[in-house]
């Protein structure tokens, strides 16, 4: 367990409104320090080289790199540092594909500013912080059955859909995707209508979440 020295939180999200208020409220908290902020996943990449936190507190929403590809990587690259999810979003997809990313903690952005100081601490502690009602629906769905869809949609997803959708778990832009796969912007764009129409959804950081879910882009080694 480690010793009650100051936190080192860095605040990711995209919104200035969202990381001023935590930052005033976080302020005011013993042992907790701001050490940074980041306006999204890429920023939050290089701030947490440059600074190297103890916590991050993540949005999952954001623009350029999401926040599940964003933990995903931080954790790849510097294990001791760990990650709070932020989000306004309490579906257990969202919550399973961040516990899977190797984030330690996931909290509501309307919960009450003490909880959220309770969970760096807990997190900064080698705890995690996940509301019981929030793991105990992600237990139920992760069975045979949340297998099963994510082989019935691999089969509903052309070969270069499912290219298309790597490339969207990884957080890339439609351009950084057609220079990846040597086709053209417009032709990725179909392709990511199609891949979210057939997934059901109505963005691409919820068809990342549904492709991790669901096992169609496996997770690697995420916390190795």
């Amino acid at each position: 367990m480690r010793s009650q020295a100051s936190v080192k939180v860095l605040l990711a999200d995209d919104h200035p409104l969202v990381r001023q208020g935590l930052s005033k409220v976080l302020s005011l908290e013993e042992n907790i320090d701001i050490v940074a902020e980041s306006v999204d996943g890429e920023d939050a990449l290089r701030k947490v080289e440059e600074y190297l936190p103890d916590v991050v507190l993540m949005d999952v929403n954001m623009p350029r790199l999401n926040g599940i590809e964003a933990t995903r990587r931080i954790k790849q690259r510097f294990n001791n540092v760990n990650v709070i999810a932020l989000t306004f979003h309490d579906e257990d997809e969202y919550v399973l594909a961040l516990m899977r990313a190797g984030a330690r903690g996931y909290i509501l952005k309307d919960a009450e500013p003490c909880i959220i100081a309770t969970a760096i601490r807990k997190v900064y502690q080698g705890e995690c912080y996940y509301p019981s009602n929030l793991i105990n629906q992600v237990m139920e769905n992760v069975d045979k059955k949340e297998r099963k869809l994510g082989l019935e949609q691999d089969n509903v997803l052309t070969k270069r859909e499912l290219e298309i959708l790597e490339e969207i778990v990884q957080g890339k832009s439609n351009k950084e995707i057609a220079d990846t796969l040597f086709i053209s912007e417009k032709t990725v764009k179909n392709h990511v209508s199609n891949v979210l129409r057939k997934l059901d959804v109505t963005d691409r950081t919820q068809a990342a979440v549904h492709a991790l879910r669901t096992g169609i882009v496996p997770i690697r080694d995420l916390n190795a």
